[in-house]
């Protein structure tokens, strides 16, 4: 018997290498129009839905600054980076999967991205049609790093909260997995994580190839 039943996996950062894409478009953008938004910023955004960000980006900022206009405008460079820069898998993905389909323990996603391009950027790398259930930004009222998005992936589920482990690279995925009750794995991509944060981790791992290890020493203990 499995003690952990399901996974439950942030998207950008994680599963794939998109976070990078949005800083560089991010810092492309504030360098061609002049906006001075310090990387510090763009990184402390990363696991938000669009409108924690932007409240975030006001109180950093001001709030004069026009952050529809930047986030248009950043849009276009994403995009036109994205044309030649396709989406790839974060290492240790397809392993991962395939051991915890033969395992039989459930795949879901929650992601703070909206759902029209979570959808195109999963179908992108083929990952679309691997998880059970998906959990969209748009869906939510409360963004990262409240609870809420867990809470709704849970609610879906068959499972008690100590027989899900939830995958993060973020700090608002972490602490909001945390709130919700759940065990964390932190795999570090590029934000940057406060120590008091870390301590809320269950394990960090370097990348998803050791997530098999983790799970297999955890159901046989």
């Amino acid at each position: 018997m499995n003690k952990i039943k399901y996974c439950v996996f942030n998207m950008d950062g994680l599963l794939i290498d998109s976070e990078k894409i949005y800083l560089i478009s991010a810092l492309e953008c504030s360098r061609i129009y002049g906006y001075d938004i310090p990387e510090e910023l763009i990184l402390s955004t990363m696991g938000n839905n669009d409108t924690e960000t932007k409240n975030r980006y006001l109180q950093w900022m001001g709030n004069d600054f026009p952050f529809d206009e930047f986030l248009e405008r950043e849009w276009l460079i994403h995009t036109r980076y994205m044309e030649e820069h396709p989406l790839e898998k974060k290492k240790g993905v397809d392993e991962l999967l395939d051991y915890l389909d033969e395992r039989k323990i459930g795949k879901v996603i929650a992601t703070s991205t909206a759902r029209v391009y979570a959808d195109r950027y999963l179908r992108s790398v083929n990952l679309y049609d691997r998880f059970e259930k998906i959990v969209y930004g748009d869906d939510l009222k409360e963004s990262k790093p409240r609870p809420e998005i867990y809470l709704k992936a849970i609610d879906c589920l068959d499972a008690q909260k100590d027989e899900i482990f939830a995958f993060e690279d973020s700090a608002n995925g972490i602490l909001s997995a945390d709130a919700a009750g759940l065990k964390v794995i932190h795999v570090p991509d590029l934000a940057r994580i406060p120590e008091e944060v870390k301590e809320k981790s269950f394990a960090v791992l370097n990348d998803l190839t050791e997530a098999i290890k983790l799970i297999e020493e955890y159901n046989r203990s």
